[in-house]
């Protein structure tokens, strides 16, 4: 199958500084050039690293990355706005893309006129622009206001109109940024709809979001780009969970307090996590036990505290639960420096990051000691064991409450 688009070593790099300037650094900098002072060389950045790739005729493909991994930049390139410093790209077919908004449009012209415009850049005829008029003015619910300067558009106006003109305008190729996610959920949704119409005729779509669901229902294929070079190439969905687990690794790495929290009479000065064989970890196999060691200071006597640990997987509430409160577990008195375990006695949950959430109340659950707040972050590893006759908790059920066994254990410091 010929390529509707091909990236071939493709380097994009720009000439610049990442620090802010201020007026005076480039009057000092012009002073010394007339002395004959050199200044430093300016930064290079690479927006793209050697990037190859190809995207067959009718494929629905998606680049996906952080902000600044190089997405936008490739999309600028494939459509002309930009050009490569080194590499070579080519696209085969007549190309519709939104990729900033206003993108293709005269601000001076209407709406109308900006139409007309567009269809006879892309090679059409009056008359086939005309008799597609119609559906473009309603797709982006513009009315009456199609003719006015587009200059005079609102920017979620002028968003409704790039998109339609790049989706109705018969493209070989659409190619679409995340500009759509600025618009409302109604526009989103048709937005949506249509790039699922011209995948189903055989168009090319190259699809920049943030919205992996969107990028796993619209896309079979997708590259993850990290610091402008292709981490991973393949299927959308394979290309995603590796995309969100690398992004959980990060929220990991980043995770260093200690899970410390601090109150009046009592402080944790750090919360560790552990397997069952009581090694500390940040990473555990579906199934395995985990034991969150809350490591306490009490600053005075304390009677009958009340210990709380949830676990949630970061979207709505805890789905388990496990407190003092309610099993009645809370030890009489506590002094000095300790540590309370929760042990959740099995995890039957998906592979993905997971926060531990606890708070410290007083006495029968009166009193904040240490505010309910997150504490701790884990992961739970991908082994391929979920699927042979062992259920898991699913991120739907987020805002259900999910019992899972746990226990306690205390060990006081007593002074």
């Amino acid at each position: 199958m010929p390529s509707a688009i091909t990236f071939d070593r493709v380097t994009k790099q720009y000439r610049g500084s990442h620090r802010y300037v201020a007026l005076r650094d480039d009057l000092m900098r012009a002073a010394g050039r007339l002395v004959g002072i050199r200044s430093a060389p300016r930064h290079i950045v690479r927006a793209l690293d050697e990037v190859s790739f190809e995207i067959p005729e009718g494929q629905s493909f998606a680049l996906i990355g952080l902000n600044g991994a190089g997405k936008t930049t490739a999309l600028k390139i494939a459509t002309r706005i930009a050009y490569p410093t080194s590499g070579s790209v080519g696209v085969r077919g007549r190309v519709g893309a939104l990729i900033e908004v206003g993108t293709g449009m005269h601000p001076e012209l209407t709406g109308r006129e900006n139409i007309h415009l567009y269809g006879r850049i892309l090679g059409l005829s009056r008359r086939d622009v005309q008799r597609r008029f119609d559906d473009i003015v309603e797709f982006a619910g513009l009315g009456v206001a199609i003719d006015q300067p587009v200059k005079q558009f609102s920017s979620g106006m002028q968003l409704r109109l790039g998109f339609s003109l790049a989706a109705h305008l018969e493209p070989d190729i659409l190619l679409v940024d995340e500009a759509i996610a600025v618009g409302d959920a109604g526009f989103q949704y048709r937005c949506t709809q249509r790039m699922s119409d011209l995948v189903r005729e055989g168009r090319t779509l190259v699809f920049v979001s943030h919205d992996m669901s969107a990028i796993e229902t619209l896309c079979q294929r997708a590259v993850l780009l990290r610091q402008g070079k292709i981490a991973h190439d393949g299927p959308a969905r394979e290309v995603v969970r590796e995309y969100l687990l690398s992004v959980q690794a990060d929220q990991l790495a980043a995770d260093e307090s200690g899970g410390a929290a601090h109150g009046e009479q009592l402080e944790l000065r750090r919360v560790t996590l552990h397997d069952a064989a009581g090694n500390e970890v940040t990473e555990l196999e579906p199934g395995e036990a985990l034991t969150a060691r809350l490591h306490s200071r009490a600053h005075e006597p304390i009677p009958g505290p009340i210990f709380s640990i949830g676990l949630s997987d970061g979207r709505l509430g805890c789905f388990t639960l496990a407190s003092m409160l309610i099993d009645g577990k809370a030890p009489a008195l506590i002094s000095g420096d300790g540590h309370v375990d929760c042990t959740f006695e099995e995890l039957p949950l998906r592979p993905r990051t997971y926060e531990v959430w606890g708070s410290v109340r007083g006495q029968q659950g009166f009193g904040d000691l240490v505010d309910w707040q997150r504490l701790r972050l884990f992961r739970v590893k991908e082994d391929g064991s979920l699927g042979s006759g062992r259920s898991a908790v699913a991120h739907s059920m987020a805002d259900a409450p999910v019992t899972i066994p746990y226990h306690w254990d205390v060990e006081d410091g007593g002074g």
